[in-house]
């Protein structure tokens, strides 16, 4: 490839200027888009022609962003699971998951396979070291991840069906019996790719200003790897449909994430869970469900043709295709579990919101959660949009979306920092759409959380740069609380943290640096946040556990007294405020530190009434979510006298507070 335009001018001299072409080549270019007074710049690639001939492009110029980017955060993610996995565990999971990604492979559009293929040549072209298998397997992964945590919950509850369902599809490749383990090591760790998300969709009916509006908080475990390299993907094709995908470097089909087109159709895609997994259909008649949502954009005119898409081409995940018209002021969730479609829930002149669980009779007999709090949280932020559109209707614009999509109001026990609140802690990117008149908000990655950063709008132009910045804006922010949203950053930074290195005694030192600092800068504010304490002494319970394998068991002591006085500090200050579940964490945590003290130290008295105090809690918590297996574990570990291995293995959740 020869005749490339490179134009290099550094960020400082585009004070002037709000796009700058940065390269380039057979028409096809790369704009590098920043706002006054903001201090991180857009990728905006426009491309003329359809997903697969313009990929090379995507690959090409964004080389070096892609290698740093998801790419690198899928199999970095990836690597860390199959790494907890022990030699024969890993044989036994790669052979299925060879099955897996070769039934994908199988299954998935010629056009999806294109577009990977010139993706790959680009980034070869440009110089990139990186291997095709990993390349192509990272592109499915997310997929994958959805079906190891359906294999570990089936092979959990019956055991004999989960072994069948692989076995069917992967008899060639299978070997050995013992799955359950290695499937929960997998799908513990491939959580951290997955996509949770808060959705908003509000007519024009409901607008102050007279314009649906789609917006949507993008949630992954992919924090640090997704946000730096923001990218806006512009295909204008000779259908006469040009779409606008927002993502980031590397998902070239991002309209996965997050996009709309000229027609008025505005879409965003939710990750959920499910045991109706599907891995295989007929050669190339099904996709990957990121690109089945891209492709939309890329080829429907209204809101039937795109449900019409999905229930043709289905899938193999668990998933909400959340779709908005502009045209016809229509907003519909889309469920996907497997190859079971359901048009969940449709509105006209009205509103909706989503989150990370089913709402359709057929799709919600197969689906679950992974755990209560995951359960409560995506309940509470369901309701919460809801509750709010509601109150506010008719008074909805960009600003209120983004301010919503950006809160820290906790449904079931008022203002948090994180767990059940619409900003995450991994919340990557927030994007508010408004698609009838072409424009488009995205928060910058400047800090943490990712929507306290700048807002910039777009609108879509057909002059010297494609795109035009009409604005910069921040989400709303009680004055009187600075402090607070500050430590939110310390907090978020422990989170990842702990996702690195989670396993020594420095890595636990520093996560546990970083809360205390969380909770100092909140005290600031005169906010006691509970996610940070009561983080802190869960950690310290496990800081203890690995201290008594490593022998030392006086400094274990010590953090175990230090854990508990912690835990009581909590009781005595917000006891009153918690949900049942926190409640309940509290008196475990505590009946599990007072187990592993040495026998001589131990308060037996205490160790049973935190014991019964717990178990009466999870016993009305069973009564309420009588599908949530995780309840069930939870009780069989309260019957053990002997924690230090249930400490040990048990995950550290600090996304949704434990």
């Amino acid at each position: 490839m020869k005749h490339i335009l490179f134009i290099f001018l550094l960020l400082p001299s585009l004070s002037w200027a709000d796009c700058i072409l940065k390269q380039e080549l057979h028409g096809q270019r790369h704009f590098i888009c920043q706002a006054s007074g903001t201090s991180k710049a857009i990728h905006v690639l426009d491309l003329q022609g359809g997903f697969g001939e313009t990929a090379y492009y995507h690959g090409y110029f964004l080389r070096n962003e892609i290698e740093q980017g998801v790419l690198k955060g899928v199999q970095t993610r990836a690597d860390q699971a199959f790494g907890e996995l022990s030699g024969k565990e890993r044989e036994q999971v790669m052979l299925i998951k060879r099955c897996v990604m070769d039934n994908y492979r199988t299954s998935v559009s010629d056009d999806f396979k294109s577009g990977l293929q010139n993706l790959y040549k680009g980034l070869k072209d440009a110089g990139s070291p990186v291997d095709w298998k990993t390349f192509e397997e990272t592109n499915y992964m997310v997929e994958f991840s959805i079906f190891t945590d359906a294999m570990q919950r089936q092979l959990s509850e019956n055991p004999r069906k989960g072994k069948i369902q692989v076995f069917a599809s992967c008899a060639p490749y299978f070997i050995g019996h013992s799955l359950l383990k290695p499937f929960k090591i997998l799908a513990k760790g491939l959580r951290s790719i997955k996509m949770g998300c808060t959705g908003i969709s509000a007519s024009a009916s409901g607008s102050k200003d007279g314009a649906l509006v789609h917006g949507r908080n993008f949630d992954t475990g992919l924090l640090g790897f997704y946000e730096p390299e923001q990218v806006v993907v512009i295909n204008r094709q000779r259908n006469g449909i040009t779409s606008v995908g927002l993502g980031s470097a590397g998902l070239h089909y991002a309209g996965g994430i997050s996009g709309f087109n000229n027609y008025g159709l505005s879409v965003s895609l939710h990750e959920l869970q499910t045991e109706g997994t599907k891995i295989r259909y007929e050669s190339g008649t099904s996709d990957i469900a990121p690109y089945l949502l891209h492709s939309i954009i890329m080829k429907a005119h209204t809101l039937d043709e795109a449900i019409s898409m999905i229930k043709t081409r289905k899938g193999f995940g668990a998933w909400t295709f959340f779709i908005s018209d502009s045209k016809t002021d229509e907003v519909a969730s889309i469920e996907l579990s497997g190859n079971t479609v359901v048009v969940a829930r449709r509105a006209k002149n009205k509103f909706l919101g989503q989150s990370n669980h089913f709402l359709g009779d057929a799709t919600s007999q197969e689906g679950y959660e992974y755990s209560l709090n995951k359960t409560l949280e995506t309940r509470a932020r369901l309701a919460h949009v809801s509750r709010t559109l509601q109150e506010d209707w008719g008074h909805i614009d960009y600003q209120w979306v983004i301010n919503r999509l950006s809160g820290h109001q906790d449904e079931l026990v008022g203002p948090r920092s994180f767990g059940r609140t619409t900003t995450k802690v991994y919340t990557a990117a927030t994007h508010v759409m408004v698609p009838g008149r072409q424009e488009w908000w995205m928060s910058l990655p400047e800090t943490y959380p990712t929507n306290r950063s700048h807002f910039v709008g777009f609108r879509l132009s057909q002059g010297a740069t494609p795109v035009e910045i009409i604005g910069v804006t921040k989400a709303w922010e009680d004055p009187n609380k600075t402090r607070w949203y500050d430590s939110m950053s310390s907090y978020i930074r422990a989170y990842l943290s702990n996702e690195n290195d989670s396993k020594t005694i420095a890595g636990i030192d520093r996560t546990l640096g970083l809360l205390e600092n969380a909770a100092r800068t909140a005290e600031e504010s005169q906010v006691y946040e509970f996610p940070y304490h009561f983080m802190w002494a869960r950690i310290k319970v496990y800081r203890a556990a690995r201290l008594i394998m490593q022998g030392q068991k006086e400094m274990a002591y010590q953090d175990l007294v230090e854990a508990q006085e912690k835990f009581a500090e909590i009781s005595t200050k917000v006891s009153s405020t918690l949900h049942p579940y926190e409640q309940f964490q509290l008196n475990l945590w505590n009946f599990r530190a007072e187990t592993l003290k040495p026998r001589a130290k131990q308060n037996k008295s205490f160790q049973g009434s935190a014991q019964v105090r717990a178990q009466q809690v999870i016993l009305n918590l069973i009564q309420q979510y009588p599908r949530q297996s995780e309840l069930y574990d939870l009780q069989w570990s309260l019957g053990e006298s002997a924690q230090l291995y249930i400490v040990l293995d048990a995950e550290i959740r600090l996304g949704t507070v434990e």
